[in-house]
């Protein structure tokens, strides 16, 4: 079946619209895929703090939000389509989320996908983590499904996005995943005191003292769990970390410092006991681009060598993308996700709702 798919992100981290025109086929045993065109396109400020705070929305004003975002999500991809030409098969909507609680049986995403395909007048698939989360999973990490399949080769797929999440092969030959705990959306949060959307480069980081009290009381909110099925909402984030960082007087360069080095910190915890020393790890998201970030996880590496792989610049900005369009395909195709051992759910499910175009 070939087919071409456009993933789409809302990030917690908040940076944008995400859109990946994606090619896939499978002629027998031969898949073949393809990133084909992307682009972010930013939120409107108005639209960047109505889903921010959406989590503390009525319930009436939500299913509003839910509406015009699909509206916007619509309109955006169709302006993007027309403008370059392109045309799609299906869109795989990944939808902004508001609350996950797997424990609770639910997990939300909004974005109407009724509305993306009235607006675009192409077939959207919405809805992803609910299957998983129905029969008794985390609905979290779903990097797994695609990481091995689109880019074969790494002991490990390390995503540092709003939150960092960790897919490794064990020493004993089995796959675990696993959100570690925030990223991007502390560092974005902080950044913003100093009138920044990110910290270009990690500067302000890299410029402030690191508070080892403050580094210590945030890594003891995440600790490791010895790799087992663990999904992370935007509400856990906020409740602890952004709320632990806005009630500190610390100058922001400082409170920066100590959060990449909690981040690092975590990220070697709760890798090292799982994976091999000589592992070759694969790292996406918008962390990768964070030079002082990724120098403070290599340098809380030395005791294991492991070897930081950096894709191109599309790839770290559209890995997500991609997954949600192969996401889409296996959901077309009818082929479940794969991945209850990681999720912890109790059979492989197939995820998504398919709204159909007029």
């Amino acid at each position: 079946m070939a087919v071409t798919i456009i993933g789409v992100m809302s990030g917690s981290s908040l940076d944008g619209l995400d859109l990946a025109l994606c090619s896939f086929s499978d002629p027998g045993d031969d898949f073949k895929w393809a990133l084909e065109h992307h682009i972010v396109i930013p939120f409107p400020s108005s639209l960047k703090n109505k889903l921010a705070t959406a989590y503390k929305l009525s319930g009436f004003d939500l299913m509003q939000l839910d509406a015009a975002f699909g509206i916007f999500i619509g309109e955006q991809i169709k302006s993007w389509l027309q403008q370059n030409q392109l045309s799609a098969d299906l869109i795989a909507s990944h939808g902004h989320t508001v609350f996950h609680e797997p424990a609770e049986g639910f997990t939300t995403q909004i974005g109407s996908g009724s509305h993306i395909a009235f607006a675009t007048g192409i077939d959207t698939i919405t809805n992803f983590r609910s299957a998983d989360v129905a029969a008794g999973g985390q609905g979290a990490p779903f990097a797994p499904v695609a990481d091995i399949k689109l880019f074969p080769g790494y002991d490990a797929y390390l995503n540092l996005g709003g939150i960092a999440n960790i897919h490794i092969k064990t020493e004993d030959g089995r796959y675990k995943a696993w959100d570690i705990g925030p990223c991007n959306q502390v560092l974005n949060f902080l950044a913003k005191k100093q009138n920044q959307t990110f910290d270009l480069n990690g500067e302000i980081a890299a410029s402030g003292e690191v508070n080892n009290e403050i580094v210590n009381a945030l890594i003891s909110m995440f600790p490791y769990h010895g790799g087992q099925p663990k999904g992370l909402s935007n509400a856990s984030v906020k409740n602890t970390w952004l709320t632990y960082v806005a009630s500190k007087n610390e100058k922001t360069a400082d409170l920066m410092a100590s959060a990449v080095e909690a981040i690092a910190s975590l990220i070697n915890s709760h890798i090292s006991p799982l994976i091999s020393p000589k592992a070759n790890i694969l790292v996406s998201g918008g962390g990768a681009h964070n030079t002082f970030l990724m120098k403070r996880i290599n340098a809380l590496n030395l005791n294991h060598p492991y070897t930081f792989h950096i894709p191109s610049k599309e790839i770290i900005d559209h890995k997500e993308c991609a997954l949600m369009a192969y996401l889409g395909y296996l959901t077309l195709s009818g082929q479940p996700y794969g991945i209850k051992d990681i999720t912890g759910a109790a059979v492989n499910t197939i995820g998504g709702a398919i709204h159909k175009a007029v």
